[in-house]
C-alpha cells in the first residue's frame, strides 16, 4: 500500500502511469502462449504493474508473457516459487522468493523427489559468496543468486528441432509437441553454457572493481580485527594489468579468467558456486594447490612457475621488484622522449643557421638550392 507520506509526487506520477498502461495493454498487450491456471496475468501482465516502496524504490512486476513463455521456467508455476501467496488478489508481499524454493508441481524424474536448487544453494551458502537473500553489513555486498543468473531463453537462436529427430522420436512418444518441448529442454543444457574470458571477467569486476565498496571491507576488516585477502582491494585491477587481462581486453578467447583458476575444473559447475578464499586448503588458489591449477594450461609449470603473482600490484610494499621495474621504465621513457625532442630542436636551428628551410609543398621536408646554381633541391 502506497502511503502519501513517503512519495507523494512519485505516487502521483505512478498513478497516472498505471492507468494509462492498463488502457494500452487492453487493446495490445497479447493473449499469454503459455498456461496461466491460477490467473496471475490478470494484474502482471500489464506493463504499468509496480508500487513505490516505503524505501522510495519503484518496484516492477510486470511479467513479459511472449518472453516469458520462452524462458527455462516456463512451466513451473507461479506459486511453486511464490508459494507464500494463499489468496487472489494478494496481500502485499514481504519476505519475496529465495533460489532454494522446493518446486511443488515438478519432480526431479532421476529421484522422484520435489525440485529444487538446494543442493547448488548449500555449496553457495558456504563459499566466501555467501549470503542470505536479504542481508545487511557487509554480506549486502555479496552477489545473490539473481547478481549472475537471469531467467535465460530457450535457444533463442533455434528454430524448431531438426524433423529427423523429432520423427524419430515421436515414433514411441506420440505427441509431437512434447518431443520439441523437451528438445529444446535438453540440447540448451548440452550446448556449451560456459561464459568467455571477458564476460567472466565483466561480471567478476562489476563488484571487484567498486572502489566504494572495496575500501568500506578494507575498513571493516581492521576495525573487526578479520583477516582479509591481500589481493582483494586489487583483484580486478591487477587482473588487467597482467598477461591474462591484456589479452582478454585484445580479444583473445582462450585466456585464463577469473574462474579458470579460483573454480575446480574437474566439478567445474558446481565449483564455481563455491568460490573460496586463497588462504583454504580447499582452494584451486591455495599453496598447495598452485601448481595442479597452472598446469590446467602451462602443462610444464613446476613450482617456481607457480610462485609468480598472477595478481601484480604496483604498490613498493606488494611486489619490490615490479616496483622498481615500472620506475625505471618509465624514467628510460621519458629520458628518451625528451631527447629525441633535444635532437630534432638542435637540427632545426642548425639547418635553419644554413638556410634550409622547412617546405611543406610536394611533402613534408627540408629542402634548398644547390650551392652550384645547377637547380637542384637537396
Amino acid at each position: 500500500m502506497i502511503t502519501r507520506k513517503t512519495q507523494p509526487r512519485s505516487q502521483y506520477v505512478l498513478v497516472v502511469s498505471m492507468m494509462l498502461g492498463l488502457l494500452l495493454a487492453v487493446f495490445v498487450t497479447p493473449l499469454a502462449a503459455f498456461e496461466d491456471d491460477e490467473g496471475c496475468l490478470i494484474c502482471h501482465k500489464y506493463p504499468m504493474m509496480g508500487r513505490v516502496t516505503d524505501e522510495g524504490v519503484l518496484r516492477s512486476y510486470y511479467v513479459m508473457p511472449h518472453i516469458f513463455e520462452r524462458t527455462v521456467h516456463r512451466n513451473v508455476p507461479c506459486r511453486d516459487c511464490h508459494s507464500y501467496i494463499k489468496e487472489l488478489p494478494h496481500k502485499p508481499v514481504k519476505e519475496g522468493v529465495t533460489c532454494n524454493s522446493e518446486c511443488h508441481s515438478i519432480k526431479n524424474p532421476a529421484t522422484g523427489k520435489q525440485f529444487s536448487h538446494q543442493l547448488i544453494y548449500d555449496s553457495y551458502i558456504e563459499s566466501t559468496h555467501g549470503r542470505k537473500k536479504i542481508a545487511e553489513g557487509p554480506d549486502a555486498d555479496k552477489p545473490y543468486c539473481i547478481n549472475c543468473h537471469t531467467n535465460p531463453l530457450y535457444n533463442p537462436d533455434e528454430g524448431k528441432p531438426p524433423s529427423q529427430i523429432v520423427d524419430r522420436c515421436v515414433i514411441c512418444h506420440e505427441k509431437r509437441e512434447f518431443v520439441e518441448r523437451w528438445y529444446n529442454h535438453t540440447s540448451r543444457r548440452i550446448r556449451e553454457v560456459k561464459r568467455s574470458s571477458k564476460e567472466v571477467f565483466e561480471l567478476c569486476s562489476s563488484c571487484h572493481e567498486n572502489k566504494e565498496m572495496l575500501d568500506r571491507h578494507v575498513r571493516l576488516a581492521k576495525e573487526e580485527d578479520r583477516e582479509l585477502g591481500k589481493k582483494f582491494p586489487i583483484a580486478a585491477e591487477s587482473y588487467k594489468e597482467s598477461f591474462h587481462g591484456k589479452l582478454t581486453r585484445l580479444g583473445f578467447g582462450k585466456t585464463a579468467s577469473c574462474l579458470d583458476c579460483h573454480a575446480r575444473q574437474k566439478d567445474y559447475f558446481r565449483s564455481v558456486h563455491e568460490i573460496r578464499p586463497s588462504r583454504d586448503p580447499e582452494s584451486p588458489t591455495h599453496i598447495s594447490n598452485k601448481v595442479e591449477t597452472c598446469q590446467r594450461c602451462h602443462t610444464f609449470a613446476d613450482e617456481n612457475y607457480a610462485a609468480l603473482d598472477p595478481h601484480p600490484s604496483s604498490k613498493q610494499e606488494d611486489n619490490l621488484f615490479k616496483y622498481y621495474a615500472e620506475m625505471i621504465y618509465n624514467i628510460v621513457g621519458v629520458a628518451v622522449i625528451v631527447m629525441l625532442v633535444g635532437m630534432s630542436l638542435l637540427e632545426t636551428i642548425g639547418r635553419r643557421r644554413d638556410g634550409i628551410a622547412w617546405r611543406l609543398s610536394h611533402g613534408s621536408t627540408w629542402r634548398r638550392k644547390s650551392r652550384r646554381g645547377r637547380g637542384r633541391v637537396e
